[in-house]
């Protein structure tokens, strides 16, 4: 089980932190949710935190997103969505030898993980990254510029990689 104090102090989390992670920790080890209905979930997330940030007037000017690589541009978009939300503490985004980005999350600097910050004591992953990455970076660009290539995150010791195609 976790240690909930040492998390909230480790990873500096806010209440909403953990009210996300342990609501769908408890909805997970009901049996309610799993990761494809997190993706699902994820990606309705996206279009309203979209049109929260439409609403706010706070939507990024893609001509002024920095980079020459779709994987640039996205890891920018990441940040400025990293930056809104406070997901991951480190984190990386790289383009693969075989033409892909990865997404790479410290796992142990997650303020979101329903398992490590959550407790859910359930097999597989529950993770909302990759298919929120997915969705909001693009309804931001207005085209599609990644494919989650992978169902969820794919777990490395303690490194957490989602895989992308680069469709644009």
């Amino acid at each position: 089980m976790v240690d909930i104090k040492q998390v909230v102090l480790e990873r500096d989390l806010n209440p909403f932190h953990s009210f996300f992670s342990s609501f769908f920790a408890g909805l997970a080890e009901l049996g309610m949710i799993n990761q494809g209905s997190i993706n699902i979930v994820s990606k309705r997330a996206a279009d309203y935190l979209y049109a929260y940030l439409e609403a706010k007037e706070i939507l990024p000017d893609m001509k002024t997103v920095p980079g020459d690589t779709t994987t640039e541009i996205t890891k920018n978009l990441f940040l400025y969505i990293n930056k809104i939300l406070n997901l991951v503490g480190e984190y990386d985004m790289q383009e693969t030898e075989d033409g892909q980005a990865v997404l790479l999350l410290k796992g142990s600097t997650c303020k979101i993980c329903p398992k490590g910050v959550g407790g859910a004591e359930v097999k597989g992953t529950l993770c909302p990254i990759p298919s929120l990455v997915e969705s909001l970076v693009n309804k931001i660009a207005q085209e599609d510029m990644l494919k989650l290539k992978t169902s969820g995150i794919e777990k490395d010791g303690a490194i957490c990689k989602a895989y992308f195609d680069l469709v644009r």
